[in-house]
């Protein structure tokens, strides 16, 4: 009984293993696992690599089927064509030994797969070079990186990364190492490569592009074309405050609002009275202030905007000049146009009596500029002849005539009485002056030592101002002439209540005296008068780095932080406070 019993669970044994498949020769054995799939490539990543000497860098192999799925757990032989350029050990990592290229090569079940491996010298010293000392504000220039090896060898082809210590001050682009300037200061900037830095420290200035002396207030136009005004801004809101009424004012410079859909950057200014209007970098003409004859361009019968307004949209402006309570303006193809009042007919037509859209001016006629004065205009044509229009009973049309005293005009553009060739002309209270092509200033109209040619006597006929010095610029005020000689001496002529002329004495100078001692400039604005009394002058340095004022300033309107009596005398140039860079 027992074998029997034995017999049947060996049987019973034999047909369980049977039905599973098992090896009838093995009892207690399995089917062995199928072969591994064949390598059919090693991709190594990186495929190109570089390593300074003296670091690593590793490199991993991935062994792939035939499909391109990878495979793992098989060996790797790794191997370096040139020892002497580079190493690698049983992981992958790279050694740089010397300089040079070598392929890293990883093995495996007779397959292979490379990398080549570029050995290159370490950075020993990173030099930010000097070629750029002081930057402008809102300018960009590229700084550059000079890197060398402990054998002072050039290093091209290198990773470089750039910072700034204040950004505020000027920021710089961390990968291509341009620097932009945003506000006076000084700020190091730094280059790294490898672990290695080089510092170099730069100047950002903020420069004065263009000046504009009004009624009592004063503009100019700081780097990156942004405007900044001070003095009285009254009712009118010509400084470009929001504060308004008959004392509002600020002895100290104040943004004039340039927000909008495009912030607004100006490359021109011209104040007279009450308003002041400037033409943008992309030739478009804004004024605010008084606009009580239209004279900001603005439609609607509104009094004043304390923030610029746009002229015209469809017109493109290169330059423009305020007058007492109108507006000219010179277009890109040479045309004149004004708006504002037009009661002396210095729009040179008869109609309308006022707009607040720009009206052509002799549209057959080719000008390169214009210049508003009180009740009059002149322009220079593109051919530098000169014509003047409007108000005429003091002579101030210059046509050679005979002076009326009356209140008398021109309705068209009259030839000034000169044979000269003019470069420019700016028209003031009365009187012009302007600038011929061999640098000499004329003058005619209304006298009283305005004129600049040694006495008082009113004339028609343009005579020559400072007995024929040479002028690189004019700019005439209420009752004095400033001009910027060509060595860059700022001279003045005429009347002198207020220390306008830059000297402490005569009380009126019939022939240019030195304004502000060894002062030197590059530009200059003399004030005019609508509302107001204008007797101060306004001026940019030579490097244009600091705007002065000297004159009248119980309005603030020297800028200098502070204000003085009306009856005070202040020859003295004082800096405009906010506008000096540092040392």
């Amino acid at each position: 009984m027992p074998r029997i019993r034995m017999a049947a669970a060996a049987a019973a044994a034999f047909l369980l293993l049977a039905a599973c498949g098992g090896d009838s020769t093995s009892p207690g054995s399995t089917t062995p696992p199928p072969p591994s799939a064949a390598i059919h490539a090693i991709v190594l990543s990186p495929a190109t690599a570089d390593v300074t000497i003296g670091r690593t860098k590793a490199i991993i192999a991935i062994p792939k089927d035939a499909s391109g799925r990878p495979l793992t757990g098989r060996a790797l032989t790794w191997s370096s064509s040139a020892t002497t350029v580079a190493t690698v050990d049983a992981n992958g990592v790279v050694t740089g030994v010397a300089a040079g290229s070598a392929t890293i090569t990883a093995t495996s079940e007779g397959v292979i797969g490379s990398a080549l491996v570029s050995v290159t010298v370490p950075v020993a010293t990173v030099t930010v070079t000097k070629a750029l000392d002081t930057l402008e504000a809102w300018n960009q220039a590229p700084m550059t990186a000079v890197l060398r090896d402990a054998n002072q060898n050039v290093l091209n082809g290198r990773v470089v990364r750039w910072t700034s210590s204040n950004p505020a001050i000027a920021a710089v682009d961390s990968v291509t190492g341009v620097l932009t300037g945003f506000d006076r200061g000084t700020v190091t900037v730094t280059a790294t490569s490898e672990t290695k830095s080089g510092s170099a420290s730069r100047v950002v200035v903020i420069k004065y592009r263009s000046v504009a002396a009004g009624s009592m207030h004063a503009c100019d136009i700081a780097s990156g074309g942004f405007v900044w005004c001070w003095g009285l801004n009254g009712r009118e809101g010509r400084i470009g405050s929001a504060t308004l009424g008959d004392n509002a004012m600020s002895a100290v410079p104040v943004l004039v609002p340039n927000t909008g859909p495009a912030a607004l950057r100006f490359a021109q200014l011209s104040s007279y009275g009450t308003h002041t209007c400037g033409v943008t970098v992309d030739s478009r003409a804004y004024c605010w202030g008084n606009n009580g004859w239209g004279q900001l361009g603005l439609p609607g019968g509104a009094s004043q905007s304390s923030v610029p307004v746009a002229v015209s949209a469809a017109l493109a402006f290169r330059q423009v000049s305020t007058g007492a309570d109108h507006t000219c303006g010179v277009t890109t193809d040479n045309r004149a146009y004004c708006w504002g009042h037009n009661d002396w007919r210095q729009f040179a037509s008869a109609t309308p009596a006022a707009s607040a859209a720009p009206v052509a001016v002799a549209p057959e006629m080719s000008f390169a500029s214009v210049s508003a004065g009180t009740g009059f205009t002149c322009g220079v044509t593109t051919a530098g002849a000169a014509y003047c229009w409007g108000a005429s009973g003091l002579g101030q049309l210059g046509n050679g005539e005979k002076i009326s005293y009356g209140n008398t005009f021109s309705v068209t553009p009259v030839a000034v009485a000169t044979s000269l060739p003019l470069r420019a002309i700016d028209a003031s209270l009365s009187f012009a002056c302007a600038l011929g092509a061999n640098n000499q200033a004329i003058c005619w109209g209304s006298n009283g030592g305005r004129l600049g040619n040694g006495n008082t006597t009113d004339t028609s006929t343009p005579v020559i101002a400072g007995n024929g010095m040479s002028f690189s610029s004019i700019a005439t005020g209420n009752g004095f002439s400033c001009g910027v000689a060509t060595d860059a001496a700022l001279w003045c002529w005429g009347s002198h209540s207020s220390g306008q002329l830059g000297v402490a004495a005569p009380a009126v100078a019939t022939s240019p005296v030195r304004a502000g001692g060894s002062l030197l400039v590059s530009e200059v604005s003399a004030s005019g008068v609508s509302t107001g009394f204008g007797s101060h002058t306004c001026t940019i340095s030579a490097d244009r780095l600091t705007s002065y004022c000297f004159g009248r300033n119980e309005d603030g309107q020297l800028g200098n932080g502070g204000t003085s009596l009306p009856t005070a005398v202040n020859p003295n140039p004082t800096i405009v406070v906010g506008q000096r860079p540092l040392p």
